[in-house]
């Protein structure tokens, strides 16, 4: 029981998993968690999805704010679900997000039209303790912004 809801996420799933636990079954449960928190929507758009008939999605990715390969956790507040076609640009920090959760495009012109006008304004919260958290956000920022 997380929150006062009986929704299926125990404890473990607000925290994240431990630093050593790098498996494969750990980055598919976090997968999973990460798309059931966020009801099978993609967090820069809002567009709502069927949960998967197989273990990965079909039309969204999870990507991580703060890369693991340079000290982001295996945790929910550090992961946010997005369409496929935005993963690459978010990762390659064309989009990032502001400490109130706004959705920033830095230089728009890099961005395709379709894919820039179905943003929306500020990013698709979940309910706490599951938001994307402030740190991670702060290091998008920074690597995305160079601030």
């Amino acid at each position: 029981m997380v929150g006062g809801n009986d929704d299926g996420l125990g404890e473990e799933a607000q925290r994240g998993f431990a630093a050593a636990d790098d498996t494969v079954e750990a980055y598919t449960s976090l997968y999973g968690l990460v798309l059931q928190v966020y009801a099978y929507r993609c967090a820069l758009t809002g567009a709502r999805f069927l949960p998967p008939v197989m273990t990965l999605h079909p039309d969204l990715e999870v990507e991580a704010i703060q890369p693991r390969e340079q000290g982001g956790p295996l945790a929910i507040a550090n992961y946010l679900p997005m369409i496929a076609t935005l993963a690459r640009p978010f990762r390659d920090g064309l989009i990032t997000i502001e400490a109130d959760y706004r959705i920033l495009v830095p230089q728009p012109g890099l961005l395709d039209g379709e894919l820039l006008s179905a943003l929306r304004t500020t990013v698709l919260l979940p309910d706490d303790p599951f938001r994307p958290g402030p740190e991670y956000l702060a290091y998008h920022r920074r690597y995305a912004l160079g601030r």
